[in-house]
């Protein structure tokens, strides 16, 4: 997840796609979820592209599935969901949409572990 997440900041300072201000990123994992940590993850990812600190949040979550709405001071936003994949043979991924003021950074890829 470093990697990711040093990847896209690295096109955020380039400037290519303006300042972010949505961020949508499902994270399907092939394991059950025993604490926050995967979702976790992701907050800590928004919270790091974003501008501005976290204002409000809404959680639900159950015991497949995790998610998130997230608003920021300056009016950003992120839509952060992760879910426990049931079938073992599936590969975990993640699927990602940054949105910024000129432009968008899409990532989607099968893992090969967890990035939890």
């Amino acid at each position: 997840m470093e990697q990711l997440k040093a990847s896209i900041e690295a096109e955020i300072k380039t400037g290519r796609i303006g300042t972010p201000v949505f961020l949508r990123c499902f994270y399907q994992v092939n394991q059950q979820f025993t604490d926050r940590g995967t979702i976790e993850t992701l907050i800590n990812l928004a919270n790091s592209w974003m501008h501005s600190e976290i204002e409000f949040s809404h959680l639900r979550e159950d015991d497949c599935q995790a998610t998130v709405l997230l608003q920021f001071a300056d009016g950003e936003s992120a839509l952060l969901s992760a879910n426990y994949l049931t079938d073992a043979i599936q590969k975990s991924t993640i699927d990602l949409h940054l949105i910024g003021s000129r432009g968008v950074i899409y990532h989607q890829c099968a893992l090969e572990y967890e990035y939890v």
